[in-house]
């Protein structure tokens, strides 16, 4: 059975449902309510809805089929006028669990309101842990994950290191990977980086529209995820929040970058820049986390930028700032570019992205919020990033200056050397149309003449040498 496309909107008292299903013999379709549940079938289409609020089927209730569209149009009243359901454009959240296996089993499928349960067992450390993928819950599942996709992740065996020690090995990773030339030729190249530091990403163009709806293809890709429950610990918790921003940081300095143009080389940015996504990391600290990100921005892309990086988080904030579903549109870009990636990376989305697109539609927006107002608050310096920065560009800057002092000392002496040459040839010459003058007149004349000239021209050469 396929799982059609819908959408649902509200007004004060009633609830519409439209569900498109193209294919269907009308006649054999079968549609349920009873109080929040909501039941679609028309072979070859399923759909069960767990609505946030419940709703009744009564002599108002209307429905509709248009037949160019295929498209069921169906209103009903709310059990209790004036409610207002929450987030009826969150599409997986709406959809009912299905008994369907998943990668990551120990990510409990159960009907809650808000879809997260807090699990008060804090007892487990994360230096004690050898998961990864999201939350961390993955232990066995992808033996060897490293060894098999090297060109998406530089942490061959994260089974066999724990999360702790990850952090160690990356920093160490990454120091060796860092290059003084590349960061300075950025530094000093104003040329080179500022279009990319004076660009501003679509989000913060004045035509967009934060209301805008999912699109047919942003829909086609949550009515296809599984509705989970997820069983965390306050720990585990914002440490998926934290990888959240990992990961959206590679995301913004791509659209940055490219100038809101994405290329095929953006799953490879996205990738490369997130630690979570590299490494299996795990962060604890928002802090902590943009560190991470700052520090690979300026060691694996083409452009390796300190202002960048700060536009890079402010780019950050605004995505942050419009919401959860533009949060949600984001994700689903980086699962299609991943998907569509040439090097395999589509198992980043089996391993982390679609469980975010689930987690995103059941975290509280205020949450979401506080995580946001963190990052914005956050000041980031150059000494933080333990890549000497500092002495490196004090150094480059002392290097340049003696290269401008030589320079300029060069073409003192060059200027003191030049001579007045061209000048006293100036005088030869009227000299030599005297002379042609008076070859003109007789022999006697002439010789005597030349004489002459020898003469006045050796005194006013003279004359120029001193003006006195």
């Amino acid at each position: 059975m396929l799982t059609p496309r819908f959408k649902l909107t509200q007004d004060d008292n009633r609830v519409y449902i439209s569900v498109h299903a193209p294919y269907t013999n009308v006649g054999d379709t079968e549609i349920d309510v009873d109080g929040e549940n909501f039941l679609f079938v028309s072979s070859p289409y399923f759909l069960r809805l767990r609505l946030p609020g419940r709703i009744i089927d009564n002599d108002r209730s209307k429905g509709s089929y248009v037949c160019d569209s295929g498209d069921f149009n169906l209103t009903f009243d709310k059990e209790t006028p004036g409610e207002y359901f929450e987030n009826l454009d969150m599409i997986t959240s709406l959809l009912a669990p299905r008994d369907i296996p998943d990668i990551n089993p120990s990510l409990v499928e159960m009907l809650e309101e808000d879809g997260i349960t807090f699990d008060e067992n804090e007892n487990q450390e994360s230096g004690d842990s050898f998961g990864y993928g999201f939350a961390s819950k993955m232990t066995t599942e992808f033996h060897g994950i490293g060894s098999e996709f090297p060109q998406i992740f530089e942490l061959r065996a994260p089974e066999q290191v724990s999360i702790d020690e990850r952090h160690k090995l990356r920093v160490k990773y990454e120091d060796n990977k860092f290059s003084p030339d590349h960061y300075l030729a950025d530094y000093f190249d104003d040329e080179l980086v500022s279009p990319y530091i004076c660009s501003k990403p679509f989000w913060d163009s004045s035509g967009f529209n934060i209301e805008s709806d999912f699109t047919e293809d942003e829909v086609g890709v949550l009515k296809e995820l599984p509705n989970k429950n997820y069983l965390l610990n306050k720990r585990e918790y914002k440490q998926v929040l934290l990888g959240l921003v990992d990961i959206l940081y590679g995301y913004c300095y791509d659209k940055r970058t490219t100038l809101n143009e994405s290329t095929v080389e953006s799953s490879w940015t996205i990738n490369k820049l997130s630690s979570t996504l590299s490494w299996f990391c795990v962060f604890n600290d928002t802090k902590e986390t943009l560190l991470a990100c700052y520090r690979r921005a300026l060691i694996y892309p083409i452009f390796r930028n300190f202002e960048l990086c700060h536009k890079v988080k402010s780019d950050l904030v605004s995505l942050f700032r419009k919401g959860k579903k533009f949060i949600i549109k984001s994700l689903i870009e980086i699962h299609q570019m991943f998907n569509t990636s040439n090097d395999a990376r589509y198992i980043l989305n089996q391993l982390y992205i679609k469980d975010y697109l689930i987690f995103v539609q059941k975290c509280r927006g205020e949450e979401l919020d506080d995580l946001c107002n963190n990052i914005a608050n956050l000041e980031v310096e150059k000494n933080d990033l333990d890549l000497e920065l500092v002495e490196l560009e004090s150094a480059a800057e002392m290097v340049q200056q003696d290269e401008i002092e030589i320079m300029e000392n060069e073409v003192a002496l060059k200027m003191a050397s030049m001579s007045l040459l061209p000048r006293r040839n100036n005088v030869i010459l009227e000299e030599s149309d005297e002379t042609s003058d008076s070859s003109s007149g007789s022999s006697d004349s002439s010789s005597d003449s030349s004489s002459d000239s020898s003469d006045d021209s050796s005194d006013e050469l003279d004359s120029d040498d001193d003006p006195s």
